[in-house]
């Protein structure tokens, strides 16, 4: 049997029931839409592609365009399971233990940089951008699907009162951020944004300024 396409660095793994636990949680959101917005998110990624956070891999059968896909987690169980989906693509797909604030690639190493519902999560989401920003190669698109902040002040009001609940019980999710405007000052600059009817959800994408 060919080997699966896919070299992992892997210590021993934390948070191993949040793992468990992950695609119980999103599968069924995958079934009523999500997956649509992950083949918008992903499938126009080119080149040499970084994903951040990737966790158990439900974004890797959805690229249709890139060469290479190095998909980056700092939780050891999560790529355990998210080797299984790298057999699902014939997208070379590297796995790496790393942490999102400190990258361990040289500068101007990636065509382009997805981030789906991670820089919610991730603690300082403005370091993670400039770092996103340094192994970005000149003219690189960062492409970006995020819990946020609602527009609507009845929602943004519920989504401030169970923040610190939500954030206990999913994994460190902020999700009243408003990574749009983290993203617009930052170095990275927006050229197209979508937001679902509610305003709790935006997708779009960047170019390294």
């Amino acid at each position: 049997m060919a080997q699966p396409p896919y070299r992992i660095a892997m210590p021993k793994a934390p948070h191993a029931l949040f793992a468990r636990i992950y695609d119980l949680f999103m599968v069924p959101q995958d079934r009523f839409g999500l997956a649509h917005q992950r083949t918008r998110l992903c499938g126009p990624a080119e080149g040499r592609v970084l994903e951040i956070a990737i966790g158990t891999g439900l974004n890797i059968p959805h690229y249709k365009s890139a060469d290479t896909v190095v998909g980056i987690d700092n939780n050891p169980a999560m790529l355990r399971r998210a080797i299984r989906r790298t057999w699902e693509t014939k997208i070379t797909v590297d796995l790496v233990v790393a942490d999102a604030r400190t990258l361990p690639f040289p500068d101007r190493s990636f065509d382009s940089i997805v981030v789906g519902f991670s820089l919610c999560t991730i603690p300082d989401p403005a370091t993670t951008l400039r770092e996103l920003h340094r192994v970005a190669a000149p003219h690189a698109e960062l492409r970006f699907l995020e819990h946020v902040r609602s527009a609507q002040p009845s929602m943004a009001r519920r989504q401030d009162r169970f923040a610190p609940m939500w954030e206990r019980v999913s994994g460190g999710c902020r999700a009243n951020q408003e990574t749009a405007r983290l993203i617009d000052e930052s170095s990275w600059l927006i050229e197209d944004l979508w937001s679902s009817d509610g305003g709790g959800l935006i997708q779009g994408t960047a170019v390294a300024g």
